[in-house]
This record gives structure tokens, sequence and C-alpha cells, in this order.
């Protein structure tokens, strides 16, 4: 199979390991310990990785040390966003703003270019993504859940093209989610002890069950992510992850009951034709 058709295969399975892990949390009860204890489990099956596998250089700590404070502001971004808005209102937003974020600083940093043909898919696409956002009904958005949405979105933007970048220069995609895991861990955890106190722990077993699941679909999401980041163009693949935004509205009508409609069907085909041409150019 050519290397662009698995790389694109592999971002299609991030993209709905990231929806599942969503809805898992959306549904918790206290998210950020929720999203803590899911990371923490990670480090079992990371850290004897970490010990096998050759330490990272100084070119591969530099991109793990920011992508792990970028990923740590989209977790209170995204946490922040949950807490005021439904799964269908703000996670569009989240993912939608950001394939067009990446790609613009992929061709700033990262000196890849888009054909016309593919920066017209990559604006339709995002362009529909967001607008699987609007509400139906004449509502009005929250300002303050879509503000926090946006801000998570322009971090996704930011560890995109990192992880794309330090990806590379590890040359091994296991390699870097190991450490990325880690540091994301030491963050995540003392972030909610500082938040949470002497409840942390009562919290923490109250989220281990539902964190238990979505921790197999977080290393699922990354991994295929940074597989794919190392060896395609940054831009189309941070395109089709977001193709999680349609299984996650799926997962959102199904389970929590959240509306879907006949328009945002409409926006999925469109999303589709949009992430068909980027593919194209």
């Amino acid at each position: 199979m050519d290397v662009n058709a698995l790389a694109a295969l592999a971002m299609i399975g991030s993209a709905m390991a990231h929806s599942v892990m969503t809805l898992f949390t959306k549904q918790a009860k206290d998210t950020l310990v929720f999203r803590a204890v899911t990371i923490v489990l990670c480090v079992p099956v990371c850290l004897p990785l970490a010990i096998i596998l050759p330490f990272p250089e100084w070119e591969v700590w530099r991109f793990l040390l920011l992508g792990a404070a970028i990923i740590w502001a989209f977790n209170m971004f995204l946490i922040a966003a949950f807490q005021r808005g439904e799964m269908n209102l703000v996670y569009p937003v989240m993912r939608g703003a950001a394939p067009a974020m990446a790609g613009l600083f992929a061709f700033f940093f990262l000196d890849e270019t888009l054909s016309l043909i593919a920066i017209i898919g990559l604006a339709t696409a995002s362009g529909a993504i967001v607008a699987f956002a609007w509400p139906e009904k004449n509502g009005v958005p929250k300002a303050a859940a879509l503000g926090f949405a946006l801000s998570a979105a322009v971090m996704t933007a930011g560890y995109t093209v990192v992880d794309a970048s330090g990806v590379r220069a590890a040359g091994d995609p296991i390699l870097y989610a190991v450490w990325f895991f880690l540091l994301s861990a030491v963050t995540m955890w003392v972030t909610a002890i500082a938040r949470r106190g002497r409840r942390i722990v009562t919290a923490a077993l109250q989220e281990l069950p539902g964190s238990a699941k979505s921790m197999v679909f977080n290393l699922a999401t990354y991994t295929l992510a940074l597989y794919a980041y190392s060896v395609a163009p940054v831009a189309p693949m941070a395109a089709l992850r977001e193709t999680s935004i349609v299984f996650g509205a799926i997962l959102a009508a199904l389970v929590l009951k959240e509306p879907f409609g006949l328009r945002r069907g409409v926006l999925a085909l469109i999303l589709a034709g949009g992430l068909a041409l980027l593919q194209l150019g």
C-alpha cells in the first residue's frame, strides 16, 4: 500500500479513537481528574518502552517540552469548554478551526506548500466543520464555551506542527509518543492535585473505570497520528484527523442524545468533499 494511503488510514483511525475518547471525557463527572487519570494510566504502558528505547536527543526534547506545554493548555481549554457547552456545540469548533491553522503553521514553519485545489479543499473542510457548531432553531451560541473551544483549536494547531516536527526529529513515532505521555502524566497529575487537593484520591477512584477505557483510545489516537505525521504532509493529515467531528457528532447523538439533524448530515457530506479535494490536491 502507498505510504500516503497508509498514513490516511492511520489518521482516520486516529479520528475515530479521538471521538470515542472525547465522548468518555464529556461523560465524566470531574473532567480534570478524568483527563489526569487517563494520562497517568498510560504510564505503565510507556515506562517499560522508555527504558528499552534510546533516550531522546536534545533536538527531540525541545519539541517534547514545547508540545507538553501546549497539550496541557489544550486540555485546560477542552475542560473549560466542556463544562460550558454541549459536545455537539464545542467539539466541532475545537477540531474544525485547527486544520486551517495547522496548514498555515506548516507553511510558515515546515516549508510545506499546498496546491490551489488543496487550499480550496482545506477551506471547505474547515468551514464545514466549524458550521457544525452553529446551533439549530435560531439558538444563540454560548460565547464562553465557543471562546474556550477556539482557544483549544489554536492549541491543536500548535501541537500538531510541534509534534510533527518532533516525531520527524526522533525518527520513531513510538519513541516520541512514549515520552510525550510520560511528560503529560506529570503536568496533568500535578494540576489535578493542585486544583482538587485532598479530594483527589476520592475523585480519581470515581473516574477510574471510565479513564481506563479512555486510556486505550488516548494511546491509539495519538500514536496513529504521530505515525501519519512522520510520513506525510501535516496539513492534509491534520484535516483528515478532524473527521473525528463526524464520528463525535454521531456518538453525541446516539449516546448523549444531543441533536444531529439533517443540516449536520449535509455538512458531513460537504466535509467529505472538502477532504477529497484536499487529498486530490
